[in-house]
């Protein structure tokens, strides 16, 4: 019975890793958005277009080179007398085109060079390099060149090293563990359903994934301050408490047996007036034995994986002494006794775990952190969109988290 109090009591300590996996699996469903396909079909398209701008880029700039350099022999080969007419005309019309073009073109629209050749021809339907590209960009929005702008931005900030290999291909592992159990899923089977042609290109994807969150937990400590810390320290922190405690279990929704939470609370009561009225702590336990569990918890500190509430009654309580009303937590209600105590610690050596205590609380109190924090990002390298569309469309897609 002690060993089912000890699971019901403590926290499981991996629960917050399975907790990152889980918000892994939603960066990459989702994290910075919503799906593994996407993320990495995403990647392969800014690829796709990067290529396909270099090589026309360079084609257009070897043709307007030469035709620059054509008209430049023959304009020079015709200047004589009237030079400074010449010369006064083409800086007119070289202002009058700036002006037309700040007062009627102040749009900046990247485009492919040269991209009007057909890339498909069928009937009497042409589909143009131009078509493609604007589509994909209408398609994937600004997402997909997000990915690709946070990776190259944490990938100074985070180079890879043996522990995110690791934490990497754990995950992945993990992936191909769930797909197979519960849909029969091979490896392979699993990366073609989701669009990866390779298990590196999954492997990349996670890679993004792992990088953003370590930001995001950085970010988060970074926004705790000194004065919060301090804070916490006098208001929180306590030396570590020896304690047992009697639970009384309430009944969940699916089962058909035990105790609601009024005949729970009730005996409870129960047991606190018998313990009141003289009769000893050993006693209660063999007189309710079969109603209730009970168990020495040993030392725990300030931050153990124990319910809040049961750590208050711990600081709250004197040595020696027994909880005067139930605890309440949702695992059922607890009289807790409080055996000893140790020293409260000094704030240098309790400071890094007060810090991520309080950049945790951040977190749950603000669902839009994550977001925040890679915008952050962002505006710290100096992201600035020359294309004028999707600046609109980035600024359309921050605005949901500020």
């Amino acid at each position: 019975m002690a060993k089912d109090a000890k699971k019901t009591q403590k926290k499981d300590t991996n629960k917050k890793n399975a907790k990152e996996v889980k918000k892994n699996v939603k960066e990459v469903n989702e994290k910075e958005n919503n799906t593994v396909k996407e993320s990495v079909k995403e990647d392969k398209v800014v690829k796709s277009e990067k290529i396909v701008n270099e090589k026309n880029n360079n084609k257009s700039k070897v043709k307007r080179e030469n035709k620059n350099s054509e008209a430049l022999v023959t304009t020079l080969n015709k200047i004589d007398d009237n030079r400074k007419g010449i010369i006064l005309f083409v800086i007119g019309f070289l202002i009058a085109t700036l002006l037309f073009r700040c007062i009627f073109w102040p749009d900046r629209i990247a485009t492919l060079k040269d991209g009007t050749q057909p890339i498909v021809n069928f009937s009497d339907k042409v589909i143009t390099a131009d078509d493609l590209y604007e589509e994909m960009k209408e398609y994937y929005s600004v997402k997909v060149l997000l990915n690709t702008v946070d990776d190259m931005i944490l990938n100074e900030k985070y180079p890879e090293d043996d522990e995110m290999k690791d934490e990497v291909q754990s995950t992945a592992d993990y992936y191909y563990s769930v797909y197979e159990q519960n849909y029969g899923y091979t490896k392979e089977k699993f990366l073609s359903e989701y669009g990866f042609t390779s298990e590196d290109d999954f492997l990349d994807s996670l890679t993004l994934d792992y990088r953003r969150n370590k930001y995001y937990e950085d970010y988060a400590l970074s926004l705790v301050t000194d004065k919060e810390v301090s804070k916490y320290y006098e208001d929180e922190v306590f030396g570590d408490v020896d304690s047992k405690h009697i639970l009384v279990s309430v009944k969940s929704d699916s089962d058909e047996d035990g105790l609601t939470d009024d005949e729970a609370k009730k005996l409870a009561e129960e047991i606190i007036d018998k313990l009141n009225n003289g009769t000893s702590w050993d006693d209660v336990i063999k007189e309710y034995e079969d109603k209730i569990t009970h168990e020495e918890l040993g030392y725990q500190a300030f931050s153990a994986s124990l319910e809040s509430a049961y750590l208050k009654e711990c600081k709250n309580l004197e040595v020696g002494s027994y909880s005067k009303e139930p605890v309440l937590t949702s695992y059922g209600y607890h009289i807790v006794y409080k055996i000893a105590q140790k020293d409260k610690p000094e704030l240098n050596d309790v400071e890094d775990t007060i810090k991520e205590l309080l950049a945790d609380e951040k977190k749950n109190n603000d669902t839009n952190l994550y977001y925040k924090a890679l915008i952050n990002m962002r505006e710290e390298a100096n992201i600035e969109f020359v294309d004028t569309k999707l600046r609109d469309e980035y600024e359309k897609y921050i605005s949901a988290y500020k």
